[in-house]
């Protein structure tokens, strides 16, 4: 616990009043405290940063390993389907209790908690080299590590302390992004370059885990976590609440990212059989797209997002609406062409929206939630996304046994939808509420 407390006095000392009258010493630390926040928050996004990226990395060092161990095991498709839907089911339920534990019990003692299971998942996958062992090994880091959603709301609530705007809030999220996209490169990389087996990729794994804690230790808790530990709890309702949920801006933001998602669900497995059909794809191509849209992710967040919502300014709505053309529009292309250099054409820009987009819906999020409702509030975000993962490969396998063109044709309608909610209502409900509503009223509306 003292790794959790260690920055209380410190930004209590920032926070606290000082009575009057003020000594001319402690004016002096009044003007150096906006100063100290600004250092203590670019300190915490590059440890967030660092940390994410490790976390990531770890999961990901054991990507190329993954199909042919669910081989020799005997996990056909339909195995394969229902492994997708527990661990879409589990992550429904887990991501809105970590969240909503973040804000109430801290975003810190949520990190640990999301490294300690991700261990117990390597440490099963390890011992246990069975079927049954993989369908066990998913519950612990399905459940209870969602340290991604934790570590955004976490720099979210750096950036608001140091006075930060939406541009900064989305310029940090940014910087989480590219560190998961990055590790989505390395990751690979590294499992297929120095080792052979999956039993020695996993022992890797762990190494790494181990790792991020060291980062995860190493960071400022937040003050405004430190305030809101103090304050008394009305108990259960006070932790089930959340008054940001019944807003409307909230319900759309939740509509679009279910929408975007079930497109997404729908499209994977006609995608995944056309490229086999097209252009025979085997490990290495995959390794090698795969490796593409993680660094494409990557200079979306750490590049292209901030400038372009800095551009943007308050209001986002044609900044998401083209991201939205870009999804919907490119995808016909992409299944129907037979150049694979096309195809990696269309995606680069594709990933690059997605990434743009992911940091708007997440700077949107942050303004119309304040910081005890942010990291419920994101994993809400995540449990809708879960909702489509349960249902989004059902649809468009079915839809698929109709007319080989359906599956495309519902996702570019799931896109034209979200692009008619965005274009009628997010000005109203998101932009101008925020614009608006004072920060202290978010919790009555």
């Amino acid at each position: 616990m003292a790794l959790f407390q260690r920055g209380d006095s410190f930004f209590q000392k920032l926070t606290k009043p000082e009575p009057n009258p003020v000594p001319l010493e402690g004016r002096a630390k009044q003007n150096e405290a906006p100063e100290v926040l600004e250092k203590t928050a670019h300190h915490g996004v590059l440890l967030g940063s660092l940390m994410s990226f490790i976390s990531t990395t770890a999961f990901a060092v054991g990507f190329p390993f993954l199909q042919s161990r669910r081989d020799a095991l005997g996990c056909d498709a339909l195995c394969q389907g229902g492994q997708t839907s527990l661990r879409s089911a589990l992550t429904l339920v887990g991501a809105s209790l970590i969240g909503r534990a973040s804000d109430k019990f801290g975003r810190l003692p949520m990190l640990w908690l999301g490294l300690a299971s991700s261990l117990a998942t390597f440490g099963i996958t390890y011992s246990l080299d069975t079927l049954q062992g993989m369908w066990i090994a998913m519950v612990p880091s399905g459940l209870l590590d969602h340290r991604w959603n934790v570590a955004k709301a976490l720099l979210t609530d750096y950036t608001v302390e140091q006075g930060g705007g939406d541009a900064d809030r989305a310029g940090a999220v940014g910087k989480l992004g590219m560190a998961v996209g990055l590790s989505m490169v390395a990751g690979p990389m590294l499992g297929t370059l120095v080792f052979n087996t999956h039993q020695q990729a996993l022992a890797l794994s762990m190494a790494f885990t181990v790792g991020s804690g060291l980062f995860i230790a190493m960071l400022p808790m937040p003050a405004a976590q430190v305030q809101h530990q103090t304050k008394p709890s009305s108990g259960m309702m006070d932790f089930v609440q959340m008054p940001v949920l019944r807003t409307r801006g909230a319900q759309l933001l939740m509509g679009v990212r279910f929408l975007m998602a079930l497109a997404f669900h729908m499209f994977a497995p006609v995608w995944q059989v056309s490229v086999k059909s097209r252009f025979d794809f085997g490990p290495r191509d995959h390794a090698q797209f795969m490796g593409m849209v993680g660094f494409s992710y990557a200079l979306s967040q750490g590049v292209v997002s901030k400038p372009l919502i800095r551009l943007a300014g308050q209001d986002l709505t044609k900044l998401i609406l083209l991201c939205i053309l870009i999804l919907g529009g490119f995808r016909p292309f992409a299944l129907w062409t037979t150049s694979v250099a096309v195809v990696y054409l269309l995606y680069v820009p594709m990933v690059i929206a997605l990434g743009v987009m992911n940091t708007a819906i997440t700077t949107a999020c942050s303004c119309l939630a304040d910081g005890d409702q942010l990291g419920g509030f994101f994993g809400v975000m995540e449990s809708v996304e879960s909702v489509a993962g349960l249902v989004g490969p059902t649809i468009g396998g079915l839809a698929a046994v109709y007319h080989t063109d359906l599956p495309l044709a519902a996702v570019c309608s799931s896109y034209a939808v979200s692009f008619v909610l965005v274009l009628l209502f997010f000005g109203e409900h998101v932009v101008q509420s925020t614009a608006d509503v004072p920060t202290s009223s978010k919790k009555d509306q």
